[in-house]
């Protein structure tokens, strides 16, 4: 029996964003967001280990000292939310002690502190059992999801895949109980290829498109979900290879002068753009992938603006 066919990125309602550190994936996450929210989607941002940067890519204030795991409104219908893993370890014993009173007070025990850091996998289990836990939640009715999409900014590389690979080495090495038994919960919805896709961002460079392919073979072994990649910082297609040979020459013009320079520039962006579309073309190949282009935006900050562009970039290629 053949199996249906996996449904794109844009359609699957929990996405996450993975790469090497530089690659841009924090702004793919924040576009990939807002054109789900132009959509009309009720969308949700999450950013791990406490990190905060969406409010500032977007221009607004994050929550005040004290509000932890708190929904921020990025843009109609986006939010964004930075998932503690402290307080999703007091969150989790809550629920498991039943007795709120004795978690505050191992919360505040620095023994505790250390065993919670140094107990393996732990913040990740936290961190993705709440991820589960903001996918599965339903409005009032008990039967609409509260969010229609979900995108998650994991750590880098190695991290982000440490944290999808969480739920699934619990359920493996728990012998029973409630821990296995979330842990099995956990994994089905994160595996689950209709409804869960992870994609891979890389910049047209050599390390970094080294890692997104290895990353991509890790997932596949692993039986995650990756759906697609994007190529960030493409330069543009201003020029064309049948335009080299006039571009040369005009570089090489003994007066020189403006018309010179501008070729030089010219030429150089055809070569850049050139070396890029090598590595778009390696990506594609070596992780047979739905690779998407996303323009080099040549900007002091991303800012608001960079990121509408992107998510303009994203809703013309559908």
């Amino acid at each position: 029996m053949i199996s249906p066919p996996e449904p794109p990125l844009s359609q699957r309602r929990l996405c996450f964003v993975l790469g090497k550190g530089g690659a841009g994936k924090s702004t793919v996450a924040a576009a990939l967001g807002l054109n789900a929210a132009t959509e009309r989607l009720r969308t949700l941002v999450i950013e791990v280990s406490s990190q905060h940067r969406l409010p500032h890519l977007f221009g607004i204030a994050g929550p005040r000292d004290g509000h932890r795991d708190v929904e921020v409104r990025l843009a109609p219908d986006l939010w964004t939310l930075s998932i503690d893993p402290q307080h999703a370890t007091e969150e989790y014993l809550a629920g498991q002690l039943k007795v709120r009173p004795v978690v505050e007070m191992l919360a505040r025990s620095r023994a505790f502190s250390h065993f919670t850091s140094a107990a393996p996998g732990l913040a990740e289990l936290v961190s993705l059992g709440k991820i589960w836990s903001l996918a599965v939640a339903l409005q009032d009715d008990k039967r609409t999801p509260v969010w229609d999409r979900l995108i998650v900014d994991c750590p880098a590389t190695g991290h982000g895949i440490a944290l999808l690979e969480t739920a699934q080495n619990v359920e493996e090495l728990a012998g029973g109980g409630p821990i296995r038994d979330q842990a099995a919960r956990i994994q089905e919805v994160i595996a689950h290829p209709a409804a869960t896709g992870v994609a891979v961002v890389a910049r047209p460079e050599e390390l970094s498109v080294t890692e997104a392919c290895e990353a991509v073979v890790t997932l596949r072994e692993a039986g995650l979900p990756v759906a697609a990649a994007f190529m960030n910082g493409m330069r543009h297609d201003r020029f064309h290879d049948a335009d080299e040979p006039a571009l040369r020459r005009l570089a090489a013009e003994p007066a020189g002068g403006v018309v010179a320079t501008a070729a030089v520039a010219s030429l150089r962006q055809l070569l850049g753009r050139r070396h890029d579309v090598a590595y778009l073309e390696r990506l594609r190949r070596e992780t047979a992938l739905p690779v998407q282009e996303l323009p080099q935006l040549v900007r002091r900050t991303m800012g608001p603006t960079g990121i509408a562009i992107l998510a303009d970039h994203l809703g013309e290629s559908r």
